[in-house]
């Protein structure tokens, strides 16, 4: 769920019923088995389809891998830039951008743990692209602890330590997080949140 307590959108949302399929078998396979290992004709099996009918979608596995990864980073910067802007005040906003993050990053595990894993196969284009979405999605939380030094409601020791350190906080629950567990996510992001709001040294 979002911020808002609604349910986060698949960023796989609105494709047609033929391309989901696919990108649902690139996602498996490539969580399951890692990019590397993973061949274009078996990804086309998976997904019940010809090479020629994979190739109407992608041009490549590594073309299929990006797809897979914008779009996960498209929704996940279009949530940040919500959460970023709901709550009026800068603690507010960073909370629901916590909890935002949190979420994402529990709903498809395994694609960002790929993407953080597997920069170093891709190519040198492919991995500029999903460096440069990165620091696009990494903009809205620079802004934010901006803002909120700018009008004197953080005052953290240091500003870009205390962002890396917060974000990779949010990064880590898809590691353990366990829906059976002690603690709900949205509990667990509340704690993140208090914890977020620490380092920032809130006014």
């Amino acid at each position: 769920m979002n911020s808002s307590g609604k349910a986060a959108k698949s960023p796989d949302a609105g494709l047609a019923p033929t391309e989901q399929r696919l990108m649902d078998a690139a996602r498996a396979l490539f969580a399951t088995k890692g990019y590397s290992a993973v061949g274009i004709r078996e990804i086309a099996r998976e997904a019940s389809l010809t090479i020629g009918s994979l190739y109407h979608y992608a041009s490549s596995k590594e073309d299929l891998f990006l797809k897979l990864m914008r779009r996960n980073y498209e929704s996940a910067t279009r949530s940040a830039r919500e959460a970023a802007t709901s709550g009026s005040t800068p603690a507010e906003r960073l909370a629901n951008l916590v909890r935002a993050h949190v979420t994402l990053e529990v709903s498809d595990s395994n694609v960002w743990r790929l993407n953080r894993s597997e920069l170093e196969v891709i190519s040198t284009e492919a991995r500029a692209e999903l460096v440069a979405l990165r620091d696009e999605f990494e903009q809205i939380w620079r802004q934010l602890i901006e803002d909120g030094v700018a009008d004197g409601s953080f005052t953290p020791d240091d500003p870009v330590l205390a962002r890396f350190s917060i974000i990779q906080m949010c990064n880590g629950v898809a590691l353990w997080y366990r829906p059976d567990g002690r603690l709900s996510l949205d509990e667990i992001a509340a704690v993140i949140s208090r914890q977020a709001l620490a380092l920032l040294h809130v006014a």
